[in-house]
């Protein structure tokens, strides 16, 4: 039953996220029988432990979606600019980062920042009444889990035992990585005019950066279709993408981040994305379609909390993976990227947007932690969030921002998974050099051992490739 009304309200969603006509009133219908069979579970098990975990979980989505969907309305209604516009329309918070990506006026930019930041005070009451209200929810289930664990007192609590670490340890990988990444962060930062044209401020965010440091060297990539050529690389050792849909068109109330809705494990997998830049392209589309043979990989006859109900930190753990081929330049070679310049600039830049990425979701990570943790009001967390991106990148950034991200103010947890995601896919990729080749793209013995270990889904055998050892992820990024 669960799958059934998982699929269902997957499919729903995926249609409001494309940009589609959907059926407001269905998905609320389907989150509240959802609901009833969680319910059901928790009242009469406590095994297995991820499947109560995840039926903890489904109730509090279940109660708190109507504060979901009027968060997906007013971000799409309130957060808009009436100054500018961007495919003839006022430019609005799903379209804030194409605008920008296109934008050569720093000063609207600019503008259109400021603007977003202080309407934050539109989304700000939802995202506090359905946080608070998940905070009640874990809490009145913190006897359930078991003698161990009475302390569900949060999200973070739950998060933390699907994941396998104390929240000691968490803090310590996280702030220990944002550390070592910080000084040769803002060592590179100062190339800012170098990259964007101008030196960096508090307006030029990861996503501005991620699409702008590359325009110089993009008409390399724009003769690449990422769609074609993420097949081919993956179907030639051995990946079946029959059961992979494709949506790349770009509707005016499409999501604006890039998007896989695993809608029937193995047999519905759908990859969602619109262009924002040409390299860009390549890279999300990589990165989703990670995502996507990962879930249709999954060995069908698992249970349907083994296919499901996965850990986030292992979740990012393929599309990580995935999405690094677009980074290496044996691979790049391989589809027609030939230019020694170009592969030399992309290797420093993609460095540099690494550390970035570090530097960002160390102050993500960090903040969401300590919002369960301390119980934050949204206030409180904004001043955090401030001091964070203060203290890892060096720049003064209003703490509203977080409201903004198209993660943070909707997940429950999330961003340390990408964190921990990333050290494994580092550890996999050089497993997989290791194992193989360093061309290990091009053999079908390294796509079958792949698909032997995504097949297990979350009977995963980590120790097989991976210790959670950041060296061989943080050595890389922060070489000269």
């Amino acid at each position: 039953m669960d799958e059934t009304l998982y699929s269902a309200e997957t499919n729903e969603q995926y249609l409001q996220f494309a940009g589609y006509d959907y059926d407001k009133k269905n998905i609320e219908n389907l989150s509240k029988m959802k609901y009833l069979v969680s319910e059901m579970f928790v009242r009469s098990f406590s095994e297995p432990r991820i499947l109560l975990l995840s039926s903890i979980e489904n109730i509090s989505d279940a109660i708190t979606k109507p504060f979901e969907l009027k968060l997906h309305e007013l971000r799409g209604s309130k957060i808009k600019n009436r100054d500018f516009k961007y495919g003839g329309k006022q430019v609005s918070w799903n379209t804030w980062r194409q605008f920008n990506s296109a934008e050569i006026d720093h000063k609207k930019r600019k503008i259109v920042f400021d603007d977003f930041v202080k309407k934050t005070k539109y989304i700000a009451p939802v995202i506090n009444s359905r946080f608070k209200k998940i905070r009640k929810i874990y809490s009145d289930f913190s006897d359930k889990v078991d003698e161990n664990h009475k302390g569900l007192t949060s999200p973070l609590d739950g998060y933390l035992i699907s994941e396998k670490i104390t929240l000691s340890k968490l803090k310590k990988l996280v702030s220990d990585m944002g550390s070592r990444a910080t000084t040769r962060f803002r060592s590179e930062l100062n190339f800012g005019t170098e990259l964007i044209g101008k030196e960096p401020e508090y307006y030029d965010d990861f996503y501005f950066f991620r699409n702008r440091i590359f325009q110089s060297m993009e008409k390399y990539f724009t003769k690449i279709n990422p769609v074609v050529s993420v097949r081919r690389t993956l179907g030639s050792i051995g990946f079946d993408f029959s059961n992979i849909h494709f949506d790349t068109d770009d509707r005016p109330n499409k999501y604006p981040s890039p998007i896989c809705f695993f809608v029937k494990i193995p047999d519905d997998i759908r990859v969602l994305y619109k262009s924002e830049s040409p390299y860009f392209n390549l890279s999300s589309c990589y990165h989703e379609t990670g995502h996507a043979i990962h879930a249709s990989s999954i060995d069908q006859d698992l249970n349907y909390w083994e296919k499901y109900k996965f850990p986030m930190g292992i979740a990012e753990i393929f599309s990580i993976l995935i999405e690094s081929l677009t980074r290496n330049p044996l691979y790049l070679k391989d589809i027609g990227i030939t230019n020694d310049k170009v592969l030399s600039d992309l290797i420093w830049r993609n460095k540099f947007m690494e550390l970035f990425f570090v530097v960002f979701y160390a102050a993500n990570s960090l903040m969401k932690m300590e919002y369960w943790n301390r119980n934050l009001s949204i206030y409180e967390a904004s001043r955090l969030y401030e001091k964070l991106i203060r203290k890892y990148m060096g720049l003064e950034v209003p703490g509203e921002y977080w409201m903004l991200h198209h993660i943070l103010p909707e997940a429950i947890m999330y961003v340390p998974s990408y964190m921990i995601a990333a050290i494994r896919a580092a550890e996999l990729e050089t497993y997989l050099s290791n194992k193989f080749s360093d061309k290990w793209w091009n053999e079908p013995s390294a796509g079958e051992k792949l698909r032997e270990i995504m097949a297990r889904g979350e009977r995963i055998n980590l120790e097989e490739f991976s210790k959670l050892d950041q060296n061989i992820f943080m050595k890389e990024i922060c070489s000269s």
